[in-house]
């Protein structure tokens, strides 16, 4: 999926620009999939947003770093952009490729707080920012006002999931790990099995730090395995309010 063209220009112009349409299209609709797959209703953009991202973005660009709080000492700063950078998902790559790295967000794995948000109820509107293909990028996804009211939502979900968003070139959820994250739902004490074929598999369980998406959460880390395509995973969650239990079945859609 293309990355769009990028109309701005980094230091000394400053020129935040904004990325052509595909680009954020493009960006929107690989991230509404995800939603979909997790049976949550998709998000749409908003100006205002998108105008937080982008400057957002050209800061990170700018600077070759990335920072929630950026100072104002920073190349092309401005409080659009901070503000931005306070309230997004931002990644050192282009729009369209941070989507998937957001969901399996490596070096987050103490809270998944990417993945979280992509995946809460709340999320909408949201803003999309990049400077191109060889740029960085900022979701703009704090302060949502969707209402899903989903009980519950795992990654992998339930039903069909493509092995192509299970990882990238650099990780997987083999190496991050499978969540399970709930507003209502107590998770601190959940018992979480998996089996395939009836055959029981090793995984780490452990409670995620809330406030990132979603009241509650747990961290499901495959110990010693992967999944493979044509194979199916129950998941049995026990030792909370109502028992969880769904099947994963993992396809190649190449």
């Amino acid at each position: 999926m293309s990355e769009g063209t990028w109309s701005g220009s980094l230091d000394p112009a400053c020129d935040p620009g904004d990325i052509s349409a595909d680009g954020r299209a493009n960006a929107l609709r690989l991230f509404n999939l995800y939603r979909w797959l997790a049976d949550l209703p998709p998000v749409v953009t908003e100006p205002a947003r998108d105008a937080q991202a982008q400057a957002c973005a050209l800061m990170m660009d700018a600077n070759n770093s990335l920072s929630h709080e950026p100072p104002e000492s920073w190349k092309c700063y401005s409080k659009t952009g901070a503000d931005g950078a306070r309230t997004s998902n931002i990644s050192s790559g282009p729009g369209v490729a941070s989507v998937l790295g957001y969901l399996i967000d490596p070096g987050n794995e103490s809270t998944f707080g990417h993945r979280r948000i992509i995946l809460s109820n709340d999320l909408g509107p949201i803003g999309l920012g990049s400077t191109g293909k060889n740029g960085a990028s900022c979701m703009q996804n704090i302060g949502g006002t969707g209402r899903a009211g989903k009980a519950w939502t795992a990654w992998p979900p339930p039903g069909a999931f493509p092995m192509q968003a299970y990882g990238d070139r650099w990780s997987s959820l083999s190496d991050t790990g499978w969540s399970i994250q709930s507003e209502d739902i107590e998770l601190e004490d959940a018992e979480v099995t998996i089996t395939s074929g009836g055959a029981p598999l090793a995984v780490d369980v452990e409670p995620l730090e809330g406030g990132y998406g979603s009241t509650n959460a747990i961290r499901i880390v495959p110990n010693g395995w992967d999944p493979e395509a044509g194979q199916t995973y129950s998941v049995s969650v026990s030792g909370i309010a109502a028992t969880i239990a769904y099947d994963v079945v993992f396809v190649d859609c190449e």
